[in-house]
């Protein structure tokens, strides 16, 4: 991700809004003490150097990530290994990896006793204390402890030396899905009852989690001591019912503006194929712009005759023909004042209109997660 101030936006680049990420924090049920900001995959492809520093700013002190290397590059973001910032790595960790995990003072989510006395033992070697959440599989079924051996697997880890269990968590598997509020209540009492029966002082002591972004919006009894925004930081509707749709009102603005430059403008006759293998023919006469974006910088070749960009004048002109590595063609409506070198949008507002991260997901059966995340570094993100 290119961070120089001589920024390149020859062709495409992303605007990260400042404001709007502040707004989307402020906008949360619970205090930035009780975030843990998911910062994965470069900030949801917003850009993890540009996004931490502002929301830590604004006080957040927890963090999710999933590796080891991006907890290194967060730790550096943030200033190195500083007690003020737990950093939590949301996926499974292997066991040789546990050095690693205990230099950098990173948290794993932990459901493999392998790694519990891996983390151990690299503890020791360090002369520090190792930490770790215990992950219960109350239906994902990628990772997590089964309900029933939860209390089992807390004991063997507390008796373990030199390794702190610092919290326990879950994680809803459907809970932005059109019947997600029944599933996620069902996922939740599942939790509440594994946490009913653990020594009650002890568990006062550590911090409960599971509520992503739709559990946020769906299940109030699941916020606990920590909420775990991704999409919502980035203002990002988990599904259209849960971004001002049918159910709840949706106050968080989204971040990122996808823009390119119109980097030629013709006028084509009709029966002109436009783009790769001919899929699209000109039925009349019509003018084509060709955009500076394409796969190769992660937009979606899939919506290929299917996408729109809107224009400086806030109209929505359709992509024409196969997406390209580096180019997309649009139509302009008749009398269109475009010229090369003038922005269009792709994701983002003029006026009124605007085209979302969300819209471009659904129109091609896609998580809302998947666009911004798929960008490439090719796309220079600045913060405005």
């Amino acid at each position: 991700m290119a961070l120089d101030p001589d920024y390149d936006t020859s062709r495409c680049w992303a605007e990260i809004d400042s404001a709007a990420l502040t707004s989307n924090l402020a906008a949360l049920p619970v205090p930035p003490s009780a975030v843990m900001a998911v910062v994965k995959s470069d900030a949801y492809g917003h850009g993890v150097g540009l996004v931490a520093p502002v929301l830590a700013s604004r006080d957040v002190t927890h963090w999710g990530i999933a590796s080891i290397g991006e907890g290194r590059q967060l730790r550096a973001v943030l200033g190195g290994a500083s007690a003020k910032h737990d950093i939590y790595v949301m996926t499974a960790v292997l066991p040789e990896n546990a050095s690693d995990l205990v230099a950098l003072g990173l948290t794993p989510y932990c459901s493999d006793f392998a790694l519990a006395e891996a983390l151990s033992s690299a503890a020791i070697t360090a002369g520090t204390t190792a930490t770790l959440h215990i992950e219960v599989d109350t239906g994902i079924g990628r990772a997590g402890v089964e309900p029933d051996d939860v209390a089992a697997f807390i004991t063997a880890v507390r008796a373990l030396p030199d390794v702190r269990i610092t919290g326990i968590c879950t994680h809803f598997t459907a809970a932005d899905a059109t019947d997600g509020p029944h599933d996620a209540h069902k996922q939740h009492a599942i939790f509440a009852r594994v946490l009913s029966e653990l020594d009650q002082k002890w568990l006062s002591s550590i911090t409960v989690h599971a509520s992503n972004s739709p559990g946020i919006l769906r299940v109030n009894a699941a916020r606990h001591q920590l909420i775990r925004p991704g999409l919502l930081l980035y203002g990002i509707g988990p599904s259209s019912q849960l971004a001002g749709g049918s159910e709840l009102p949706f106050p968080y603005r989204p971040v990122m503006a996808l823009k390119a430059r119109a980097l030629l403008v013709r006028k084509l006759p009709a029966g002109t194929d436009i783009s790769y293998s001919r899929t699209y023919r000109l039925p009349s006469d019509a003018t084509i712009a060709t955009i500076g974006i394409g796969y190769g910088d992660g937009f979606p070749r899939r919506l290929s005759s299917k996408g729109f960009v809107l224009l400086p004048d806030g109209a929505r002109a359709p992509m024409r023909g196969r997406v390209c590595m580096d180019q997309v063609c649009v139509e302009l409506p008749t009398g269109s004042g475009v010229k090369a070198g003038d922005t269009v949008i792709l994701i983002g507002t003029v006026g009124p209109n605007s085209i979302t991260a969300l819209e471009i997901a659904d129109e091609i059966d896609a998580t809302p997660h998947e666009i911004p995340t798929c960008l490439t570094a090719r796309v220079t993100r600045i913060l405005v």
